[in-house]
């Protein structure tokens, strides 16, 4: 029996209610067992495809052991924090005893097998002092110098240590003063002059131990033997430490985009003594027309310009060839034939029948239209080669310069006009000009002009001026 969901009145099985007569549901299952006389025909259930079969599924392997792998940890860069050098101001050197400069150096992380080392440059010694294994903060570096002849002399400083696993290495600077027992006074008021520019620049570690060391050092002229009182006084312990400017090694900076440094073949530096016009030309040519020389001979200003009329507009011209400096008379015209001056050129008194060829170091009188003495016009002439400056350059293409053998040509006037001309075909020493511009080269690269003074240099840039220690320069 079952129940009629709609009558809700019993019912045997069936499609039908009996009572009602309403459809029952036919998966109805029956509340007990019933059996017909005559069994009802159901549809054959539908035909359904079997399932595929599923491959069995593998028992899982346990990943092969493997050994732990290793942690890399991140290299830490040594320049975290800019590392910082100071020198002892008061280490004064005296002459013909072995002493020590102090230096305090601060990598600015943990660093290690630190070597500073102090080279002479003029004189070749060079000297380090042990190698300090481990360095975490600043620490004082003392570096034995040898004996040494009196002067004050521009050293190299190098620092080089390690630092984050890696190597570094700084360049810097240094002015080292020898003092002889008689000249004790001049080095203390010249170490006074040091101290007070270094608290005018900001360069003293303490302001207020530099003023004490300044006074120390004025009352050095009362005393009655003021070399022991120096000596006293150095060996004395007391610091006065001053910032020495340090840089990563680096090559030269790159050249100015602006058309005249790239392309420039001459350049006027104005050094306030004097003067200089620099000719980078192979052959430079000297006459009365500035339009067609590089050097064009004209009279002072509010002088007569009378003899220098007799001066050819093509007086001559000179050349570098290998090692020496050509000087010849005349100078060659368009169909590449050689024409004389008009009144003669001369060299030393000597009028030149042929070329003349000037060796390195050679100097003279150039004279033209006429003797050194009659002439209109005349320039002393040296010829310079920067030897000294070649074993240090970092920058020096041997191939161009051909280590340095080229020479350079220096010309200056003897009418009392503080104007020099300079044939550069390599280096030229600044010092030859001007004694205070000592260990500065001016030398010529990729088609422009730069300025070298020790590890230190920069491009020389038309209408720009450069303030250094060494003093000034206006570029034209």
């Amino acid at each position: 029996m079952m129940t009629c969901p709609k009558c809700g009145r019993n019912t045997a099985p069936g499609r039908f209610c009996e009572r009602c007569g309403a459809p029952l549901p036919d998966d109805t299952p029956p509340t007990e067992p019933f059996v017909s006389a005559k069994p009802l025909a159901k549809p054959p259930p539908p035909q359904t495809p079997p399932p595929a079969a599923v491959p069995p599924t593998p028992a899982a392997v346990p990943p092969p052991m493997s050994p732990p792998k290793r942690i890399e940890r991140p290299v830490v860069e040594a320049t975290t924090n800019h590392p910082s050098l100071e020198i002892d101001s008061f280490c004064v050197l005296f002459e013909n005893l072995p002493g020590f400069l102090r230096f305090r150096f601060n990598a600015g992380v943990t660093a290690e097998n630190v070597v500073l080392s102090v080279e002479n440059p003029l004189t070749g010694v060079k000297t380090q002092s042990r190698n300090v294994a481990y360095l975490q903060r600043s620490r004082e570096i003392n570096v034995p110098i040898p004996a040494q002849e009196a002067g004050a002399f521009v050293w190299y400083v190098t620092v080089a240590y390690e630092a984050g696993g890696r190597k570094h290495r700084l360049e810097g600077e240094v002015q080292m003063l020898v003092v002889r027992p008689r000249e004790a006074q001049k080095a203390a008021d010249q170490l006074t002059v040091t101290i007070t520019n270094n608290i005018n620049n900001g360069n003293a570690s303490d302001v207020h131990v530099s003023q004490r060391a300044v006074e120390e050092l004025a009352h050095l002229a009362q005393s009655e033997n003021p070399f022991e009182e120096l000596r006293r006084i150095v060996l004395g312990g007391q610091r006065v430490w001053s910032a020495v400017p340090i840089d990563l090694c680096g090559a030269m900076p790159t050249l100015p985009v602006q058309p005249a440094a790239s392309v420039c073949e001459r350049i006027t530096l104005d050094l306030g003594t004097v003067t200089l016009h620099f000719f980078a030309n192979r052959m430079v040519r000297i006459g009365r027309k500035r339009e067609t020389n590089e050097i064009a001979l004209r009279p002072p200003e509010g002088v007569s310009d009378e003899p220098y009329r007799a001066v050819s507009r093509a007086q001559c011209h000179l050349e570098h060839k290998g090692e020496s400096v050509v000087v010849c008379d005349g100078q060659i015209d368009d169909s590449h034939v050689a024409r004389p001056s008009s009144y003669g050129t001369f060299w030393n008194d000597e009028e030149l029948h042929s070329n003349l060829t000037l060796a390195p170091g050679a100097s003279g009188v150039l004279s033209f239209a006429g003797c050194a003495s009659t002439g209109a016009v005349s320039l002393n002439a040296k010829v310079c080669r920067p030897i000294r400056a070649c074993a240090t350059c970092p920058h020096a293409n041997r191939t161009w310069c051909g280590d340095g053998r080229r020479p350079a040509l220096m010309l200056t006037r003897r009418d009392g006009v503080a104007e020099r001309f300079v044939a550069l075909w390599s280096c030229f020493p600044l010092e030859e000009a001007d004694p205070s511009f000592e260990g500065v080269v001016i030398f010529r690269k990729e088609g422009g002009f730069a300025w070298r003074r020790g590890r230190r240099c920069g491009w020389l840039v038309p209408g720009e001026t450069i303030n250094t220690d060494f003093g000034q320069i206006k570029i034209s």
